[in-house]
């Protein structure tokens, strides 16, 4: 019996939610130090009986200003009034239900791209087995509520009947829940650009790779001398990305990955390079054997369907989700690889949608749905 298309992303959820949440049961969950960190943030907010500016003035924040995660910080602090130590319990079943939410967006964007029950199943299966995925929904962060708003904006805008509202909103909280959300508020931008025809996809690519380049080359400039950063605003930010370039770090905490401290420009830009190229490592020496081959096993047919699809495809949605996994790594390449690549999930829907478009057409087709 053919299971009707808009059934499909609700079986997709519940699966999700079965397979994952039995996952959290069985590891457990995880508070590692940002969320004991939020957590101090949120009892201070609660202190101060929820005055936000004051709290945010007396965090002590390592190189990004402690406002930018006071949103976060509020819903720790709820969570605290509502279920007190078990605060990370709550926020952990919310991640739950945010990424099986994701799982069912991911699948609706499929059925619209391809009809087909294959890519269904494969991104499905996909998401499911994706151990990122599970280790961060474990964890109080603000990882895979970032991933749901950020992913569901880019779907909001790139379904047939364009939900502008709805992705202005989740774009804004993107932004409320991580500071790299500008990064996003920008691509979303130039989605809605594309898809509603208004500039061309090569448009967008050349003055993208333009804009890529310049960048590339002041950023290079700026970590050798940070000191010549004009304005106060993110100069600790600055200094504190400098030094990480100065010491020749690749992957953060990393050090197997390092370069030599740089001594020319082209040392400087040689180490962005290798962050670009590490971004999309899945192995790393620390790492068992067991976890290398799995995530060999995962990751090399996972990015090779999404390059197939990006070759072969000439959709918009397909190459603007492309366009987004470059930009996001490019970003990352110029400020942080981190050590356990946290800052990848993101950009995991777009490349299991773009590899479930790469499965050739079946016999096994999905009746027509409206966006």
């Amino acid at each position: 019996m053919l299971i009707p298309s808009r059934r499909w992303p609700l079986i997709a959820a519940i699966v999700v939610l079965i397979v994952h949440g039995a996952a959290v049961l069985t590891l457990g969950i995880v508070v590692p130090p940002d969320s004991v960190k939020f957590s101090r943030w949120a009892d201070m907010l609660i202190a101060n009986r929820f005055n936000v500016a004051a709290t945010a003035d007396a965090a002590d924040a390592r190189n990004l200003p402690a406002g930018m995660y006071m949103f976060f910080v509020t819903l720790v602090a709820l969570a605290k009034l509502v279920a007190g130590a078990k605060w990370a319990m709550v926020l952990v079943a919310v991640n739950l239900i945010f990424d099986a939410v994701t799982a069912a967006i991911l699948v609706r964007l499929v059925i619209l791209a391809t009809r087909s029950v294959a890519a269904v199943l494969l991104a499905i299966a996909t998401w499911l087995v994706c151990f990122d995925l599970v280790t961060w929904v474990r964890m109080p962060l603000t990882d895979v509520p970032f991933l749901l708003t950020s992913f569901a904006a880019f779907a909001s805008l790139a379904v047939p009947k364009k939900r502008l509202v709805l992705a202005a909103l989740l774009s804004v909280t993107a932004l409320l829940l991580r500071p790299v959300g500008f990064l996003w508020l920008i691509l979303l931008a130039v989605v809605y650009l594309v898809v509603s025809g208004r500039v061309s996809r090569r448009r967008v690519i050349t003055v993208g790779l333009l804009v890529a380049a310049l960048t590339f080359a002041g950023h290079t400039l700026l970590v050798r001398y940070p000191e010549r950063w004009p304005i106060a605003a993110f100069a600790r930010s600055v200094r504190w990305d400098a030094r990480a370039y100065q010491r020749g770090d690749v992957v953060f905490q990393r050090a197997e990955t390092s370069h030599r401290p740089p001594s020319t420009i082209v040392d400087y830009a040689a180490i962005t390079a290798d962050r670009f190229v590490h971004f999309f490592a899945f192995t790393a020496a620390s790492f068992s054997r067991s976890h290398k081959l799995t995530n060999a096993a995962y990751y090399v047919p996972l990015y090779l369907l999404a390059i197939v699809a990006a070759v072969r495809r000439r959709d918009d949605v397909t190459i603007l989700c492309a366009v987004i996994v470059l930009a996001v790594a490019f970003w990352h390449s110029l400020v942080i690889v981190d050590y356990d690549w946290r800052y990848r999930l993101p950009v995991l829907p777009h490349l299991i949608f773009m590899a479930a478009c790469a499965i050739p057409s079946t016999k096994s087709r999905l009746p027509p749905c409206d966006g």
